[in-house]
């Protein structure tokens, strides 16, 4: 069984790291048109004079998207009663990020007998601001009738195995481990430098429970819908606003595409055009309707 988790974590490790480099080379190698279809936010371009508003700088686009990623402002301007529970979610996974980091680092570079309990507390504390926030997520997506609905069942069943796990992270810390950094610290520093070969091969329960169900994660995390929303970041899709100017970048892809062949059918659309034929051809119907 021991042989199996190991096999699992490390496997685990592994895919998520391919399989997330994957996804993002798809997403950046995306034609321009999808691209447009996930675009996150407003754009200049909404507005009627958009020419008349000042450029932006990319000072002020990152201090906008640091306030997005770290204050969720979206949703504050939004659903406070929502965001409130979903800040402090984040709080606690940014900060159990960050620890995890540290306990690593810490594990191998620091003197394991003098640790205090600070990062007992760190831990801590971080594991339970991510459960309220999560619990209240949980909460409310199921007792609000506007949020339910936009939710499929393994949705629920996502939220349930996070709560599990962060469950069996605080028993294998404060239980197994007795609360004490420094045998955390020797049991993190035997799992980095493949000390303790033995250990690995007959686990604890509590540690290896903890491990099986960050290994799950692990394997689902590229197909989660968060590996959408770090592209609401990136440059193309969240920063794109560079205009369709005569000789432009943007206007040689867009001739590009328009040059493809529709491949498909539909009442509204022939097969055996290009894009840019059928697109021609829509926009003299639409003016001949105007004038009739």
């Amino acid at each position: 069984m021991g042989g199996l988790i190991l096999v699992l974590f490390y496997g685990s490790i592994v895919f998520c790291l391919i399989a997330s480099v994957m996804k993002i080379a798809r997403y950046a190698s995306a034609p321009l048109h999808l691209h447009w279809e996930i675009y996150q936010g407003s754009s200049v371009y909404e507005s009627v004079d958009w020419w008349n508003h000042p450029s932006v700088t990319f000072m002020e686009k990152l201090k906008d998207v640091a306030a997005d990623l770290f204050f969720l402002k979206g949703y504050y301007r939004r659903d406070r009663g929502l965001w409130l529970f979903l800040y402090l979610f984040h709080l606690g996974i940014y900060l159990l990020i960050l620890w995890h980091l540290w306990l690593f680092a810490g594990a191998v570079l620091l003197d394991i007998h003098r640790a205090s309990a600070f990062g007992r507390v760190w831990g801590h504390g971080a594991t339970a601001l991510a459960f309220v926030g999560g619990a209240g997520i949980f909460i409310k997506r199921i007792t609000r009738e506007d949020l339910r609905s936009y939710y499929s069942p393994i949705h629920y069943i996502k939220w349930i195995f996070i709560l599990i796990t962060l469950l069996g992270g605080f028993y294998a810390v404060d239980f197994y481990f007795d609360g004490k950094m420094p045998e955390l610290l020797k049991y993190v520093r035997d799992q980095v430098t493949f000390q303790d070969f033995e250990r690995k091969l007959h686990p604890p329960w509590a540690t290896a429970s903890h491990v099986l169900f960050a290994s799950v994660w692990l394997i689902y995390f590229p197909f989660s819908h968060i590996m959408k929303l770090f592209f609401r970041y990136y440059h193309q899709l969240r920063w794109d606003g560079a205009p369709n100017v005569e000789g432009g970048l943007m206007e040689t892809k867009i001739k590009e595409l328009l040059a493809l062949p529709i491949t498909w059918s539909a009442p509204h659309i022939r097969p055996g055009k290009t894009w840019g034929e059928a697109a021609s051809e829509s926009g003299e119907e639409s003016r001949l309707e105007s004038h009739e």
